[in-house]
C-alpha cells in the first residue's frame, strides 16, 4: 500500500490492478481542516482493500489548498468533490461499480449532497458528525441574508458572504431524501458544534440510514472511540459489498 501526494493523498492497495480493480472510497475533511484530518481513515480503508482518496477542498486549512476560506462555500466544496470523484472513478485500478463517500462535519454535508445528486454513482455513504443543518445555523445567527457581513467568524474560521449566500436556502435534509442507498452516521452525544439532533433528523430524512451514537464524544473522536468508529465504518462498507 503506497501513499502518494496529489493535492492530498491517494492510498492504493497492492492488490489493485487494471485486471483486478479495487473499490473506491473518497474521504472529505471538515471546515478549516485538510486531507490530513481524514488520512488515517483513508489508510485504514486502503488496508481493507479500497483505493482511498483524501484531498484538500479549496479554501481549506491544508498547506496545499488553493483559494481563501472567505471564498469557500458548501457548493464550492461540492464542485471540488464532484471533480475528484469524476477523475478518480476513471482510474483503471478502480472498480467504478463500488464507490463510497466518507465525510466528517462539513465534509459530511458535502458528501451527502454529492451522493444525493449522483445516486447511481455512489454505492454507500458513511458520515461522522455531519453538519447537515448548516443553513439553520446561519439563519439562527443572522436575521436575513442581507444582514450577513462580507467577512465573519464561525467557530474560529473566517468565512465570507459566499458561504452564507450558497447555504442560506439550501435544504440539505430535503435533498438527501433522494438518496436511497445505505447510509451510516456516527455522532457523539456531547457534540457542541454539530448537535446530535441534526443526525437524528438526518436518519428520518434518509430512506435507508443507521445512526450510531457515541456516548461522551464531542465533535471528533479520539483513541478507542476513533477505533470503534473506524471499525463500524469498515463493517458497514463490507456489509454493503463496497469492501470485500
Amino acid at each position: 500500500m503506497a501513499g502518494q501526494r496529489v493535492g492530498g493523498l491517494v492510498y492504493v492497495p497492492g492488490s489493485a490492478t487494471a485486471a483486478s480493480p479495487a473499490p473506491l472510497v473518497v474521504c472529505c475533511h471538515g471546515m478549516d481542516g485538510s486531507h490530513l484530518r481524514v488520512a488515517p481513515v483513508a489508510q485504514r480503508l486502503a488496508a481493507q482493500g479500497a483505493v482511498a482518496v483524501c484531498f484538500d477542498f479549496r479554501g481549506g486549512g491544508g498547506a496545499a489548498s488553493q483559494g481563501k476560506a472567505e471564498d469557500m462555500s458548501v457548493l464550492t466544496e461540492l464542485a471540488d468533490l464532484e471533480g475528484v470523484l469524476a477523475q478518480v472513478s476513471r482510474w483503471d485500478v478502480v472498480d467504478a461499480t463500488r464507490v463510497a463517500l466518507f465525510g466528517v462535519s462539513l465534509g459530511g454535508a458535502v458528501a451527502a449532497l454529492a451522493a444525493a445528486r449522483h445516486p447511481s454513482q455512489v454505492s454507500a455513504l458513511a458520515l461522522w458528525y455531519p453538519a447537515l443543518g448548516l443553513a439553520e445555523d446561519l439563519r439562527s445567527r443572522f436575521p436575513t441574508l442581507a444582514a450577513v457581513p462580507q467577512r465573519y467568524e464561525h467557530r474560529g474560521t473566517v468565512l465570507g458572504r459566499a458561504y452564507a449566500a450558497d447555504a442560506w436556502d439550501l435544504d440539505v435534509y430535503a435533498e438527501v431524501a433522494a438518496y436511497r442507498r445505505p447510509v451510516l452516521i456516527i455522532h457523539g452525544d456531547q457534540d457542541r458544534s454539530v448537535p446530535l439532533t441534526s443526525s437524528q433528523r438526518a436518519v428520518r430524512a434518509f430512506p435507508d440510514a443507521e445512526l450510531v451514537t457515541v456516548p461522551g464524544a464531542g465533535h471528533g473522536f479520539g483513541d478507542e472511540r476513533w477505533e470503534r468508529a473506524v471499525g463500524r465504518t469498515v463493517e458497514f462498507l463490507r456489509w454493503n459489498e463496497v469492501l470485500d
